[in-house]
């Protein structure tokens, strides 16, 4: 399982974009992130391509698949889907949207509407919220444990 999830993190962080216009923005991350500094939290991969009108087209995949403790939503949480519609740039952030599909393992699979907002850089540096919004279902703020998240 931790061998497929690395293998699925590095084809959505590395697949080339899909948008080929020489205006548009790369958004790309993947890596662990944590909540308190120390402990794992998520494991997440994105790819997204924002065009200068403000369009995006990309992917978003999110786990956590028993390493991290989030009350109601052990023992899997997944959220997957494709990045589309609006998004926005600041200096060093983007915020992008998307639809797909909200996996709570036992308690089953349910359609999302998502919303990520993102940092740029590093561990340590770099942060991840995740917002599913038709669920009014919010995680916190994560800080890139290891991995990294670039926009160019």
């Amino acid at each position: 399982m931790k061998r497929l999830l690395i293998v699925l993190l590095a084809v959505v962080v590395l697949a080339p974009s899909q948008a080929g216009a020489a205006s548009s923005v790369q958004v790309n991350g993947g890596g662990r992130g944590t909540v308190d500094g120390v402990h794992p939290f998520s494991q997440f991969g994105f790819g997204v391509s924002i065009a200068s009108g403000g369009s995006a087209q990309g992917h978003f995949n999110c786990l956590m698949a028993g390493s991290a403790v989030f009350p109601g939503f052990e023992p899997l949480m997944k959220v997957d889907g494709d990045v589309s519609g609006r998004a926005s740039l600041g200096a060093g952030t983007a915020r992008f949207f998307g639809s797909g599909t909200l996996n709570l393992g036992p308690s089953g699979t349910m359609p999302a509407v998502f919303e990520v907002d993102v940092t740029e850089g590093g561990a340590g540096v770099g942060t991840m919220k995740l917002s599913v919004l038709n669920l009014g279902f919010f995680l916190p703020t994560e800080t890139v444990l290891h991995g990294r998240i670039t926009i160019h």
